[in-house]
């Protein structure tokens, strides 16, 4: 015998309870304005970053490739042989590693790319300057303290290249993902939102579609393959048009100027300190179409279709359009009133 069990609320009402749910609920998350209404909701692909995920995945193989070095057998050639006694040592080790990883910095930073900002960069000296930090630690309490009480002995002095080649890269990875759920995009009946709440930070800009001058679409050979991609709508602003020129000489101001009652050395440990911090932050001069995440639909799933959206509520909200409507309802009227005379 079947049991028959009645809803009391029809499907159509449920289906209704849970569209104004929602609308409710994107209305809060973009603070939107009385009667405005999201078309389109969407945020970074999981690729989005994909460069950063590879950045993880090279610090991880930094980590073991110089294990892999401090453990080998002793090479034939010369040069090997002297690299190969240099990392032997306690202090080569947290010398050659610090060395290693900056060079990735500074390559990551001269490339200019999604993985070139100051977020990634100081993470990276951080990662170098750790063994380093931690030997110095265990000479200072060595040779100042001996056997004495000394207040950072708990502190290991080693740095365990194995453990922190996968805990940096899960580190990165979880950091990366973070920051791509942090920005959130919609397009809405009135204009588009960009969105983007990261750690303590929170901005949320709004675009008119009157003030929207073009609209472009970005995608590399990685987000074709993936199906993914980056929508620029561009302003008479110049609001899209990414222009980063950080160089030597803009960075290396940044480091302590040089008094003239200076003595010699002082002068001398200066201009390195300040050609070595130039050199680290140098960056490619780039003046170009570049997608910035907080201004644009940064590599997000199915481009095209947020693309079309844009041009056709810009198309339905523009001056052009309105006019062209005010046109046609012009025209009209002088054809009823020719018809009644």
């Amino acid at each position: 015998m079947s049991e028959e069990t009645d809803d009391p609320i029809p499907k159509e009402n449920k289906e209704a309870e849970f569209d104004d749910k929602k609308k409710k609920k994107l209305a809060a998350k973009f603070s939107l304005i009385k009667d405005e209404e999201v078309l389109i909701a969407t945020k970074p692909s999981v690729f989005a970053f994909f460069s950063m995920y590879v950045l993880a995945i090279v610090v991880g193989l930094v980590h073991f490739s110089f294990n892999i070095l401090a453990v080998a057998d002793d090479p034939e050639n010369s040069i090997a042989a002297f690299i190969k006694g240099m990392i032997d040592t306690d202090l080569g080790r947290a010398i050659g590693f610090p060395i290693l990883i900056m060079f990735v910095a500074w390559f990551n930073r001269w490339m200019n790319i999604s993985t070139s900002g100051r977020w990634y960069t100081s993470c990276l000296i951080m990662i170098a300057l750790f063994p380093f930090l931690l030997t110095m630690n265990g000479f200072i309490g060595e040779w100042f303290f001996g056997d004495g009480e000394y207040p950072l002995r708990f502190i290991p002095d080693n740095y365990p290249y194995k453990v922190m080649g996968i805990v940096w890269p899960v580190v990165l990875i979880l950091f990366t993902n973070h920051y791509t759920r942090s920005f959130n995009y919609a397009v809405t009946s009135d204009g588009i939102i960009f969105k983007r709440q990261f750690l303590m930070t929170r901005s949320q800009r709004r675009m008119l579609y009157d003030n929207i001058t073009e609209v472009n679409l970005s995608q590399g050979p990685i987000g074709t393959m993936l199906r993914f991609g980056s929508v620029l709508p561009m302003t008479a602003s110049g609001l899209g048009l990414g222009d980063e020129s950080v160089g030597i000489s803009a960075a290396a101001g940044m480091a302590p100027a040089v008094d003239s009652n200076d003595g010699v050395a002082t002068v001398a440990t200066k201009g390195l300190f300040k050609m070595f911090f130039g050199i680290l932050t140098a960056q490619r001069t780039i003046r170009t179409l570049r997608p910035d995440p907080a201004n644009c639909f940064y590599n997000i799933s199915k481009p095209d279709v947020v693309k079309h959206m844009i041009n056709e509520m810009h198309k339905e909200k523009s001056q052009s359009s309105q006019l062209g409507e005010l046109k046609d309802l012009l025209a009209q009227s002088l054809d009823k009133k020719e018809d009644t005379a």
